[in-house]
């Protein structure tokens, strides 16, 4: 949701604007290529929402009013949970929303600030693909193992986990590394 102009620079920059056929036409591309991605998540996890909503009001009234529930339907309702929760967390690069102590970032100068930001999402990049490569190892043990109820192979079960922080770990090393400044999170919430 964010265009990238190749002439622009974040704050602070020495730098002047960057000529359209070097990393400027690859910086658009890569912020066309992370608004699919975005999109394509959205649509995940409200997928995966609207299957939190559905899953249990469908099997409390199959259970009270036909004293039938569907087995595995719980099993169903937590994979809908965790695929929501990894589907939507690198949604929040593009805005830098995440959960944080803003009141004393935001009284620092604009270039102090965007230096933090940047600082802070590459960190937070590292560690999520730290995170993510773990994930991976995990899956790649545990590849012949399954869900109790639903039967489901494991490496599908955790793939919402591996996807979502790989993209984040990607989205964030991204938004931390480009010429356009970051997004700054926090703002509006001192006065």
């Amino acid at each position: 949701m964010h265009g990238l102009d190749p002439g622009m620079t974040w704050q602070g920059a020495e730098a002047g604007p960057l000529p359209a056929s070097t990393d400027g036409s690859r910086a658009q591309h890569m912020d066309t290529l992370w608004q699919y991605v975005e999109r394509l998540l959205s649509a995940i996890a409200m997928t995966a929402l609207a299957a939190l909503v559905l899953l249990p009001a469908t099997q409390v009234f199959l259970r009270d009013v036909f004293s039938a529930p569907i087995i595995g339907l719980e099993e169903a309702t937590r994979w809908s949970l965790i695929i929501l929760v990894f589907a939507a967390a690198p949604l929040l690069i593009s805005t830098n929303q995440q959960i944080r102590l803003a009141e004393f970032t935001l009284l620092l100068p604009a270039g102090v600030r965007n230096l933090l930001e940047r600082i802070t999402l590459l960190a937070g990049g590292i560690v999520l693909g730290i995170i993510a490569w773990s994930g991976l190892l995990s899956i790649l043990r545990n590849s012949g193992t399954r869900t109790p109820t639903l039967d489901i192979p494991f490496w599908l079960f955790a793939l919402p986990m591996l996807a979502g922080f790989g993209l984040a770990a990607i989205g964030y090393v991204w938004f931390a590394l480009r010429r356009a400044a970051p997004p700054v999170g926090g703002e509006g919430q001192i006065t």
